[in-house]
Order: C-alpha cells, then sequence, then structure tokens
C-alpha cells in the first residue's frame, strides 16, 4: 500500500530525480523516489538513530490461543519451504521487422 506525501527538494535534487524517472520509470517521479529509498534502505546507508524496533509496540492480551501460536506459525512456515517452487523466466522479446 502506498501513501501520499508532500515533499520539498532542493532544485539540483529535483532535477536530478526527475532525469533519473524519465530514464528509469518512465516519468514516474513517486516510483522512482520510491525506489531510491528503498535501495538506500537496503543498501545500508541508514542513520543509527533512525533504526528503530517495532518489538513492544503491541499489546497483546493475555490468552491461552496465543501460547501456542508460535510454535504453529512456525510449522507453516517449515512446511511452505518443503514445497518446491515453480519459477518461470520470460524470453526476451523479438525485435519488430520494420519496414
Amino acid at each position: 500500500m502506498k501513501n501520499a506525501i508532500s515533499v520539498t527538494l532542493h532544485r539540483d535534487n529535483l532535477v536530478w530525480l526527475k532525469a533519473q524517472a524519465a530514464a528509469r520509470t518512465k516519468g514516474n517521479v513517486s516510483e522512482m523516489l520510491d525506489r531510491v529509498l528503498a535501495d538506500a534502505r537496503s543498501g545500508g546507508r541508514l542513520d543509527d538513530a533512525g533504526i528503530r524496533s517495532v518489538a513492544g509496540t503491541i499489546d497483546l492480551p493475555d490468552d491461552e490461543s496465543l501460547v501456542e501460536a508460535d510454535g504453529y506459525v512456525r510449522a507453516l512456515f517449515d512446511r511452505s519451504l518443503l514445497r518446491p517452487v515453480l519459477v518461470r523466466e520470460r524470453p526476451p522479446k523479438r525485435p519488430t521487422k520494420r519496414g
């Protein structure tokens, strides 16, 4: 799910972002900005102060059904790893004849 936000950029950064978007995402600046942020997050280029855990942010009631939940979810995950994965590669597009 994507959410709309307003971003203010320096002119040079905006020009660069638009050029990258034109070259890589058919001019979609939002998609390009999303890719830049995803690359930065996955590449480890983060400020340590911005990294925080979500542990402890959800309060769950004491419930007997939650006692077995961890084992159940782990078993589901383990079973899913045993299933074969079908991977298909699309052949390259053939050049069109111009005439």
